[in-house]
């Protein structure tokens, strides 16, 4: 799964991927989503889309990649991360290394 999240950042860099992992049985799944934001230094999913897969998923994880930098989290993203109540998984590209941010 890490490498397709890594194929979609490289796919959207410079700007930020963004996507899910859900839980599907005993399997987990990445489902790359849209970068609505117009600030290529940041993400913003369809609000509509997420909560689609909020209702009809177990979302594990909200995805987003750093092109450029570590994978450490934004004091924007632990705001939001906190506010959502999922983990953030935060890949950073292209160096491949990532960090999960806990609400």
């Amino acid at each position: 799964m890490m490498d397709e999240i890594y194929a979609h950042a490289g796919r959207e860099a410079p700007r930020e991927c963004c996507g899910l992992v859900i839980q599907e049985d005993d399997k987990e799944i990445y489902i790359p989503l849209d970068n609505i934001s117009e600030n290529k230094n940041q993400f913003e999913m369809d609000a509509k889309t997420f909560v689609t897969y909020q209702l009809k998923s177990n979302i594990k994880y909200v995805v987003h990649s750093h092109y450029e930098q570590n994978s450490h989290p934004s004091d924007h993203d632990k705001h939001n991360c906190k506010a959502i109540g999922i983990p953030y998984l935060i890949v950073s590209y292209p160096d491949k290394e990532y960090t999960i941010l806990q609400p």
